[in-house]
């Protein structure tokens, strides 16, 4: 991937971005291009604007072949609730164009064939983003959505399994259809969510090293029932995002998240019984 730099964030650009925009201008859609680069970084800026306004850090913003995506450091840690509105900020940005192209057309500004493009692409982008394939918006609020309810391990695993499913079948109807964008993309998806199986352990790791790094604080508190011979290995794997855990072992007494996950990372006590940290 070209990469290059702007207010500070960073731009990765996909070779298959620029073919996709080389392929359009060569058969004479230039302003049309245009106006699709645009409409997709200016979807992409809501996601940053929103992230901004939470004090999250981006780390970049990936031109891919349909669209973008934005990178961001906190989404580990952050509460399911507020990815959501990050991941929904994208097609309101969508939303709002729609409606001033309506009203440059309803002033006579702009011609009822350019509204009507307009118009469509932005349906379509945001449309698409909507599809629940993670890391697409959809799939980000699904994922959101299922932390919000189940422990975190369990969330992110079962929306990747879904996403991979989903992107088969995407391609299966892109092939069907013989439809090229849609197998490029569906392709590129289904790659993407293999990746995120293979790197979730680290990426598990990382979550549990930001919990313990943000645990003090935390207003809500969830409650867990464990057996005292559960172990600590067993026991991070109820975590939950946005939540600060109390595990209250059967007969025993209670273990709070901070000196579970201190035993766990720099204690190396994997396989001890919960218990024993009482």
């Amino acid at each position: 991937m070209s990469e290059t730099s702007l207010l500070g964030i960073r731009f990765r650009i996909h070779p298959l971005f620029w073919l996709v925009v080389g392929l359009s201008i060569a058969a004479g859609y230039f302003l049309e291009t245009l106006a699709l680069f645009v409409i997709v970084i200016i979807h992409e800026l809501g996601h940053i604007a929103a992230a901004r306004e939470l004090g999250w850090h981006i780390r970049e913003i990936q031109l891919l072949p349909f669209g973008g995506i934005v990178a961001i450091d906190e989404e580990l840690e952050a509460d399911p609730l507020d990815e959501i509105v990050v991941a929904l900020a994208g097609p309101f940005m969508n939303v709002t164009m729609v409606a001033i192209s309506f009203l440059f057309w309803k002033t006579g500004v702009w011609s009822d064939e350019w509204t009507r493009f307009f118009m469509t692409s932005n349906w379509l982008i945001a449309g698409f983003n909507l599809i629940p394939v993670w890391p697409l918006d959809g799939g980000r609020i699904v994922q959101a959505l299922l932390c919000y309810f189940l422990a975190y391990r369990v969330a992110v695993l079962g929306s990747l399994g879904a996403s991979c499913l989903l992107a088969g079948l995407m391609l299966g109807i892109g092939f069907l259809e013989q439809h090229v964008q849609l197998v490029i993309a569906s392709t590129y998806l289904a790659i993407l969510n293999a990746k995120a199986f293979v790197r979730f352990p680290f990426q598990f790791i990382r979550f549990l090293l930001g919990k313990h790094a943000g645990s003090v604080g935390i207003n809500r508190i969830y409650p867990v029932t464990v057996e005292p011979n559960v172990t600590l290995l067993q026991a991070v794997q109820c975590l939950r995002k946005g939540q600060y855990h109390v595990f209250h072992v059967s007969g025993r007494g209670i273990v709070e998240e901070r000196r579970l996950l201190h035993a766990l990372l720099f204690e190396q006590k994997h396989q001890e019984p919960i218990a024993r940290l009482l």
